[in-house]
């Protein structure tokens, strides 16, 4: 009873108005679409350790700190831990953040896709808070580059390094959390307004109705926005909350490594960060595997429903508590105990999303 008494207080809360202000974008028609691309660059392009590569990919540029004719920090994330831990885990997980943006901010930089005022300054919004969110860690990067050149000729793994470091390692928390907000906005304009039924229920048709193409040519973005919701789901339950910053930063015989769930996560990543022709869903449409393509698409459309039927709740439990903290209280209340329930259950549900994308991309590569 008790716990039925939880659910409903969770679903009640989510039924409560929020009350937002929105940031003046200049004019009476809000923040414009088309500005999207220039002002996310421009952010970027702000901070002189983060780099905007010639793909559009960003990067921290731990190379302008010289001394001695020595880029010593660059030396040190290169080879050192807990230092390379800096591009080996941390940026690597930006980087898998971004992957909706990277590829999709372009096609809803424009004004013609009809969004409400409301929206479109609501992503603005999520900008400036990008922008204060990558500051900071910019601002650590600098702090720490500053406490290595005063050590660097003496130990540069002293406890007054390693908070530095430990400071920038938890900076991180506030830019991944505002990539996803990033993500979350822009993906609703791409799926809901760029795109029209991205989740149709193909149980209402048979296998002969069935066209390959309606999956395959809007395939990618759901990849590439399941691979944010991998990273989300990781840095949510491992890195939120400073548990493992502490631990890569603190020397007990050696520094640590990050640990076997964040090789897992790769691995899910890896099996769908896949490219495939153009023309597959024509091929698929006239092969002996279009009714496994068509099983596998009903599939995606169950798990996607349920994904979005639960995505508020899902949202509101991740603020309410830190999933590392209260994983290891043993005195964690019930509602805080059902909370990371529910953080369970959306990471198994997109888990097995990632294995349907899997299994339709294997289908794309045997036909």
């Amino acid at each position: 009873m008790k716990r039925k008494v939880l659910i409903s207080l969770l679903v009640c809360l989510l039924l409560i108005p929020g009350v937002f202000v929105f940031t003046a974008c200049g004019d009476d028609e809000g923040y414009q679409l088309s500005e999207l691309r220039t002002d996310f660059n421009s952010i970027v392009s702000k901070y002189e350790n983060v780099n905007l590569t010639s793909d559009n990919k960003i990067e921290f540029d731990y190379s302008i700190y010289i001394y001695q004719n020595e880029q010593y920090f660059t030396d040190l994330v290169n080879s050192s831990l807990p230092y390379s831990h800096l591009n080996n885990f941390y940026n690597k997980l930006f980087d898998n953040s971004l992957q909706f943006i990277y590829n999709y901010i372009d096609r809803c930089s424009t004004n013609e896709l009809n969004v409400e005022r409301e929206k479109r300054n609501e992503l603005n919004m999520y900008l400036q808070e990008f922008d204060n969110a990558l500051n900071d860690v910019s601002l650590n990067v600098s702090l720490v580059a500053e406490i290595l050149r005063f050590n660097i000729n003496g130990d540069v793994f002293n406890s007054v390094c390693m908070n530095r470091l430990k400071n920038l390692f938890d900076s991180y928390d506030n830019l991944y959390f505002a990539v996803y907000r990033i993500t979350d906005c822009l993906s609703d304009i791409y799926f809901n307004y760029a795109l029209t039924d991205y989740n149709f229920d193909f149980s209402s048709i048979t296998v002969d109705e069935f066209d390959a193409n309606k999956v395959a040519n809007i395939l990618d973005s759901k990849i590439q926005y399941n691979i944010v919701s991998l990273t989300r789901d990781y840095t949510e339950q491992n890195v939120k909350g400073g548990e493992m910053s502490t631990k890569l930063t603190t020397n007990e015989n050696g520094f640590q490594g990050v640990g076997f769930k964040f090789d897992e996560y790769q691995v899910k990543i890896s099996q769908v960060d896949k490219t495939f022709s153009s023309t597959i869903g024509d091929e698929i449409n006239t092969s002996a595997y279009k009714q496994d393509f068509f099983e596998e698409a009903i599939k995606l459309y169950n798990l996607q429903t349920i994904l979005n039927n639960n995505f508020e709740i899902y949202l509101q439990v991740c603020q309410e508590v830190v999933y590392s903290r209260v994983a290891s209280d043993i005195n964690a209340t019930d509602y805080e105990s059902l909370c990371l329930e529910i953080i369970d259950n959306h990471s198994y549900i997109v888990d097995e999303y990632n294995a349907v994308l899997v299994d339709m991309l294997a289908i794309m590569e045997r036909v």
